[in-house]
């Protein structure tokens, strides 16, 4: 009997089972549709809230657009596998936001109840050691053994998510960090920690509510530890920090009458901050509108001031407040503070200006005029005494034409240097001492506006009417520049050659020849060139020219395959000249002697340079020679080659790579206890710009922290003992750059001589791999070698993630806002800003991608794809076109030198590297 007949008999109705039979079965679905949707919240990394909306703009992560990403798209950049922070949901859960109804402030819940661990932007997988590894057969699988999951230590956690932050993944890191702060297992120390490292993390990202109201949870949690027996010394050294933090978020609030209590209590607790503090509250000041408290501030920040630059650049600050709030006197007396201890020509001038422009303000015109007099005086040829002299013609102040004539033409104002010229020379008595550079200067102003028959005519009065002028040698080049100018360089030498002949006693004689070497071998004339510079030589051999002219010649020799002439040249440079360019002249030396058959020689010349400087650029290329290893297609900075060059990674006996026997070895050379040589002196630990200095680091403040460490650095630079330790303290604080130059000038000092004869753990704080984890997976991710990068990197920025050049490269990679941008849209990321390219982890991954990128429109030559990503791959691609494939000959022949030096230092960085850290896999 079955179960149905077996009931059936006890006179239930037949419907009444077939309800609770699809009954039973709609509560079977619905426990599988709860057990999926439980299983797809506990791996993913957000979880839904309806109309959930951040109150500004988040990180931008990277989102796979199919076929743009190419090399670069590796496991983890797959949009699935990363949570958008753009998706509404998603931020949601990571922020626990809700968005209020219009016109009401937005509720700002626990930030950190319940809430998922957002993976890593991120996440380094086995793709990026072992590519394609998953195409591989599998392995046969075995009985499954359970294997408990021990989750991370609290602490372990922390770090993790200081990590993140650190490099710039604020919204990972903020998720592991608001789970972390619930864990029962946490202390109360990793609680704080992880409390304000995500306050940092909102504020990041510019959410100022949220970071506002975790920082009131941390007022609370210290609250607790410093009632509380035992309290943890975090509590204290967090609060300052802490008060800075809630400024900085104040700040961005508008807030700034909370933003200058905040200030306020901070400098209550640690007065060391004064002098980078009080400017901050003097803008502040400013915002609302409170100029005379904003004076105030900058006058106690100009008091607190360490140094003379740190205080006349808060002087000039503080003379532009009283300026705007029509205190003019006040203004000017604060330049003139600054005048009593200036001394740069130029920055005098401009402050001179300055106060003109405050007493015109004023309604002083009398003083204005004193005081722009003053700046055409200091530094005549400066912008400022140009702006200065404008002032003083707009309001038709007599002033002496010469004078005049001579700022203009230093401002290149042409015509109006021609007018002040020329109406001098009308008025000039014939006998007027200043009438022969008088008509000189009129010459170059003509031959700058272009006119080139005057310019001609000017200085052909000059050498016949003014022989004894000082500028007689000068009027000689010119009258050859005008003429080159016009098309007419057959004459233009002409001219250089009989001036050199004619006036051998001239200063500028010798000058005279090399321009028409150059001249010549501007227009492929290389025998005319080479006799021009050889005659320099030969009757100029005092000259500083003369051993330039003879390296001209033997590197332009080689190029053109007249290996004997080579030699010949470059062993007279070698043998007269043994300071100049002694390893460059070397090298090449070498390759003409090898390339004319004498091989012997040509190895004895490359050993003696690499026995005395093995490490830089023309050693490791000697070495690489000597060993007749490949020098074209970009082979010079190839692992093979530099692991045939590279030394060991420590010449001194015993070395095992210790911090210890670094120690010993210091205080053998020091003589002093090595016990003590960790520690710094009480000159730093005391020094108001050390406490300042890492205060404003805590805070994510790196220009003005940064600042203040660097004057600490300034004032020590020369004690051996100090610089190890603040090399030490610096790289503890993360201030990476100024680990780094501390350690390289001890070593330089120190016995070593070469950088490899000093301890391994010394030379690693001078060579170090910051960001290692980073730069090594964006590196294999775009197929570059690692050390390559970290080479590149070191000479880029020395691993300071705030670094700016003057042309606006930005970041550990130095990206340039135009290929930051590029980039971003390659690589399909959202909504990017130029201000994110300062975060490491984007632009590592920038800069990897580039070169990358470099290297494959460069035909794959990495030499070429350095000089390209350092000067753009169209320069690189002509000057490549132009050398032909010798590496050497296409850094050597570069017209523009910084792409030379740049690539000449990543080389002798890979050196280093590869020495000490290569695996040899």
């Amino acid at each position: 009997m079955n179960w149905f007949s077996k009931h059936s008999g006890r006179g239930e109705p037949l419907w009444l089972w077939i309800f609770a039979a699809i009954g039973g079965l709609a509560l079977m679905a619905l426990a599988v549709w709860a057990g999926y949707q439980l299983w797809l919240f506990r791996n993913s990394g957000s979880l839904a809230f309806a109309n959930a909306t951040p109150t500004t703009q988040a990180v931008p992560t990277f989102t796979a657009t199919p076929g743009g990403i190419g090399k670069a798209q590796v496991a983890g950049l797959e949009a699935a596998s990363t949570p958008d922070p753009f998706d509404t949901e998603a931020m949601a859960a990571e922020s626990g936001a809700i968005q209020a109804a219009p016109g009401e402030p937005t509720p700002v819940p626990p930030l950190e109840a319940e809430q998922p661990v957002v993976p890593a932007q991120r996440t380094i997988t086995i793709d990026d050691i072992a590519p394609n590894a998953d195409q591989s057969p599998p392995p046969t699988p075995a009985p499954p053994t359970p294997t408990p999951t021990v989750p991370p230590a609290p602490e372990d956690q922390l770090t993790q998510g200081i990590q993140l932050h650190r490099v710039g993944d604020f919204v990972a890191a903020r998720s592991r960090l608001a789970a972390l702060i619930n864990d029962p297992a946490a202390t109360q120390e990793v609680r704080l920690d992880a409390r304000f490292y995500l306050a940092k993390g909102y504020l990041a990202d510019g959410y100022y509510a949220e970071a506002l109201a975790v920082l009131e949870q941390l007022d609370t949690e210290f609250d607790t530890a410093t009632t509380g027996l035992g309290a943890p010394t975090a509590a204290f050294d967090r609060q300052v920090e802490a008060h800075l933090l809630r400024a900085l978020v104040f700040t961005g609030m508008a807030r700034y009458a909370d933003a200058i209590d905040a200030y306020d209590q901070a400098l209550a607790q640690s007065p060391e901050l004064a002098a980078l503090v009080q400017p901050r509250i003097a803008r502040a000041n400013a915002a609302l509108g409170d100029s005379a408290n904003a004076a105030t501030a900058y006058r106690a920040a100009v008091d607190a001031a360490t140094d003379t630059v740190q205080q006349v650049v808060l002087l000039e600050a503080l003379a532009s407040t009283y300026s705007g709030a029509g205190r003019y006197d006040e203004a000017v007396a604060a330049y003139d503070e600054i005048l009593e201890v200036a001394v740069n020509a130029g920055y005098r001038a401009q402050i001179q200006y300055q106060a003109g422009e405050v007493l015109r303000l004023a309604g002083d015109e009398t003083n204005a005029i004193v005081r722009w007099r003053r700046a055409t005086d200091e530094a005549p040829s400066t912008n400022f005494a140009y702006q200065a002299l404008i002032r003083l013609v707009e309001r038709q102040v007599d002033f002496d034409l010469y004078q005049r004539g001579l700022i203009n033409l230093a401002a290149s104002s042409w015509q109006p240097a021609v007018n002040a010229l020329t109406a001098y020379l009308d008025l000039a008595d014939a006998d007027d001492a200043r009438r022969d550079t008088a008509l000189h200067m009129l010459g170059q102003a003509y031959l700058g506006l272009g006119d080139l028959p005057s310019a001609a005519t000017v200085f052909a009065r000059v050498i016949a009417e003014y022989p004894d002028c000082t500028c007689f040698g000068q009027a000689w080049i010119d009258s050859a520049r005008t003429q080159a100018a016009g098309g007419d360089g057959t004459d233009a030498r002409r001219t250089y050659r009989t001036f050199a002949r004619d006036y051998p006693n001239d200063p500028l004689a010798p000058e005279a020849l090399w321009r028409s070497g150059v001249l010549a071998l501007n227009e492929d004339s290389t025998v005319e060139a080479a006799v021009d510079l050889l005659s320099l030589v030969d009757l100029f051999p005092k000259s500083d020219r003369a051993p330039q002219a003879l390296y001209t010649v033997g590197v332009g020799a080689f190029a053109n395959e007249l290996y004997v002439e080579s030699a010949d040249a470059l062993r007279r440079a070698q043998m007269n000249y043994p300071d100049y360019r002694w390893d460059a002249v070397g090298y090449w030396l070498g390759r003409a002697q090898a390339a004319n058959g004498d091989r012997a020689d040509a190895e004895e010349t490359w050993q003696a340079l690499v026995e005395r400087a093995p490490d830089i650029y023309y050693g490791v290329m000697a070495a690489q020679a000597m060993r007749q290893l490949a020098g074209t297609d970009g082979a010079i900075v190839n692992m093979r080659n530099m692991r045939a060059v590279a030394g060991p990674p420590s010449r001194v006996a015993g070395d095992d790579g210790s911090r210890a026997f670094a120690e010993q070895w210091l205080a053998d050379w020091l003589r002093v206890d090595a016990d003590t040589l960790g520690q710094l002196p009480a000159a730093v630990t005391d020094d108001p710009d050390w406490v300042a200095g890492q205060m404003f680091l805590a805070v994510d403040e790196r220009g003005d922290g940064l600042a203040a460490l660097e004057r600490v650095y300034t004032r020590n630079q020369n004690d051996s003992a100090t610089l190890y330790a603040m090399s030490l303290e610096f790289e503890r604080l993360q201030a990476y750059r100024l680990s780094l130059i501390a350690m390289a000038r001890l070593l330089q000092f120190s016995p070593a001589g070469l950088v490899e004869n000093a301890p391994l753990f010394l030379q690693q704080h001078a060579y170090p791999r910051r960001f290692a984890d980073l730069i090594t997976a964006e590196s294999i991710a775009n197929g570059i070698e690692p050390l390559l990068f970290f080479s590149l990197i070191r000479q880029e920025s020395l691993f300071e993630e705030g670094a700016r050049s003057f042309a606006a490269a930005q970041g550990l990679a130095q990206i340039i806002p135009d290929t930051g941008q590029w980039v971003a849209e390659r690589l399909g990321y959202p909504n990017y800003s130029n201000e994110l390219v300062y975060r490491p982890y984007i632009n590592v991954k920038f800069g990897a991608y580039y070169l990358d990128w470099v290297r494959d429109y460069l035909d794959g030559n990495l030499v070429s794809a350095l000089v390209g990503y350092n000067a753009g791959p169209g320069n690189s691609d002509i000057w490549r076109e132009a050398a032909g494939a010798d590496d050497a000959l296409f850094v050597e022949q570069l017209t523009i030198t910084e792409p030379r030096i740049y690539v000449q230092a990543v080389v002798s960085n890979l050196y280093h590297y590869t020495r000490m850290y290569d695996t040899g896999q």
